[in-house]
């Protein structure tokens, strides 16, 4: 039996016990579900999941309604995301939100590549105006760290990063309109570049 099935097999059993958890107690939830994936405190190391330490709450709050009424819908959010999020109270949201935002962000630091990273640094402050590429600090931060709905990206797993910024060119992710015209401008190699600058703050 694989990772992926053993995996499934003890998000359905928690779920099932998701009766007991407190409506606001996040550190539980945090403990007995999230965690499985995410990592303790939302910090995770698996590259398969995000961290989710550190992500400003409203971002956090929108996305778990996102996946509870189906609108983002990208693979793993349909194989992870979907049945858990339909078991989750509003105020269940608002609660993990809250908790997940308190915790230490991960602050990665690796560099494996100094031209990727010196690529992906020089897109991620100036953008590309031929391409149409805004900067991407003007909605993220100077830091990456993300504010309201936009998310965190600063420390994220690398692996993730990549996948999501594909995710971007498809409808799965019908919400992140402004995000739908920028990867249009991304060529592969920016994708990998980006990805290995944000992990790596």
């Amino acid at each position: 039996m694989n990772y992926r099935i053993l995996l499934l097999l003890g998000i359905a059993g928690l779920i099932s016990v998701s009766s007991a958890w407190g409506a606001t107690d996040a550190g539980k939830m945090d403990r007995q579900l999230c965690s499985v994936c995410h990592g303790p405190g939302g910090t995770t190391s698996s590259e398969l999941f995000p961290h989710l330490a550190g992500e400003p709450a409203p971002y956090l709050v929108a996305q778990l309604k996102a996946f509870r009424d189906k609108s983002r819908a990208d693979q793993n959010a349909k194989r992870f995301m979907w049945g858990i999020s339909s078991r989750l109270s509003d105020e269940d949201i608002d609660a993990l939100a809250a908790f997940y935002q308190s915790q230490p962000a991960v602050h990665q630091g690796k560099i494996s590549d100094n031209a990727k990273y010196e690529a992906g640094k020089t897109l991620f402050n100036s953008g590309n105006a031929e391409k149409g590429v805004p900067p991407c600090m003007a909605c993220h931060g100077e830091k990456a760290e993300g504010r309201d709905t936009v998310p965190r990206l600063g420390g994220q797993n690398e692996a993730y990063l990549k996948r999501q910024l594909k995710v971007f060119s498809t409808n799965d992710r019908p919400a992140a309109l402004a995000m739908h015209e920028i990867v249009k401008g991304l060529t592969e190699s920016d994708i990998e570049s980006l990805a290995h600058f944000l992990q790596a703050q």
